[in-house]
């Protein structure tokens, strides 16, 4: 007794993935909807958190203090400003110098006396209305001319400003490191979120491709051979692929289809027999036995 042939393995290929792809579609546009319609959202919150998170940070940093730099000072800025102003109308006009005075009290009497005549006469006019105006003031201001030599002064150097520049800008060249890396961790977050979902969505989108191939692939098959079926042959049913779903309705489909093809076998030895025993009795041209033979002929086609 010879064994059964093993059965033919029948390997997956990309070509047939979308068997049925109104179901298939579908359910996988289904899936990647939804996951991007959750990952936009866990990805709008993550930028917030972050984006928030990031502004208090660089915030804090900006708020560091950096040493500063020490300002160069001039040495004739440390003198003392000499004040100058003009005696006011209560304080007592300064005497001025005795050659001065001299020279000035000599004019004055030469003017006096050549307008003794003419101004007689006006002040007998004059009268009592010169005694009530009170006498004009006369202030004298002497402006003595000095000599001031001028010489540049070089700005007064700390002897730490060199370590306090260098200080200063070390401090700030680190924090506006500190700055960068905040944003580019920021930035970061963005294109590792993106990159994610995008690779989710792509991913999802093979799998559920695949997966549901793997519940189409039975139910096409089953379809193929009940339409076989249908058509009056019985064709040998093929174990599924490995990883195909609907294992045990496939298996239950398998048994029926065998005990189908056990019937048809059992109808071909009994109308075998039948046929046999018209040929003895003499009858097997009957039109009876005649139909019998197109029958048995068509059953063994069926379950070659």
């Amino acid at each position: 007794m010879t064994s059964p042939a093993p059965q033919k393995a029948y390997k997956r290929s990309w070509k047939n993935l979308l068997i049925n792809k109104r179901y298939q579609l579908q359910f996988t546009l289904f899936m990647v909807g939804l996951s991007t319609v959750l990952m936009a959202g866990l990805g709008i919150w993550v930028m917030k958190v972050a984006n928030e998170t990031t502004t208090v940070s660089m915030a804090s940093v900006r708020g560091t203090p950096c040493p500063k730099i020490p300002a160069l000072t001039d040495p004739s800025d440390e003198l003392p400003p000499v004040p100058m102003r003009l005696p006011g109308e209560d304080e007592p006009t300064p005497a001025p110098a005795a050659g001065s005075a001299d020279a000035a009290g000599s004019a004055d009497a030469a003017g006096s006396a050549d307008a003794a005549g003419s101004g007689s006469a006006r002040s007998a006019d004059a009268g009592s209305a010169a005694t009530d105006e009170e006498p004009p003031r006369k202030i004298k201001v002497q402006i003595e001319e000095s000599t001031m030599e001028m010489t540049p002064t070089a700005p007064k150097v700390p002897e730490d400003f060199a370590s306090k520049v260098v200080g200063h800008w070390t401090c700030e060249m680190k924090l506006a490191g500190k700055i960068a890396k905040l944003e580019h961790g920021r930035a970061l977050i963005l294109w590792v979120l993106i990159g994610t979902g995008l690779l989710l969505v792509i991913g999802l989108a093979v799998y559920g491709i695949k997966m549901t191939h793997k519940v189409a692939g039975p139910l096409f098959k089953v379809s193929l051979y009940l339409a076989k079926m249908k058509d009056g042959r019985f064709d040998k049913v093929w174990n599924l692929r490995k990883g195909d779903q609907l294992v045990d309705f496939y298996d239950h489909f398998k048994t029926a289809h065998a005990g189908v093809v056990q019937m048809q076998k059992d109808d071909i030895v009994k109308i075998k027999g039948v046929i046999a025993a018209a040929e003895a009795a003499g009858a097997g041209e009957h039109a009876t036995v005649v139909e019998l033979r197109e029958l048995l002929a068509r059953k063994e086609k069926s379950i070659e």
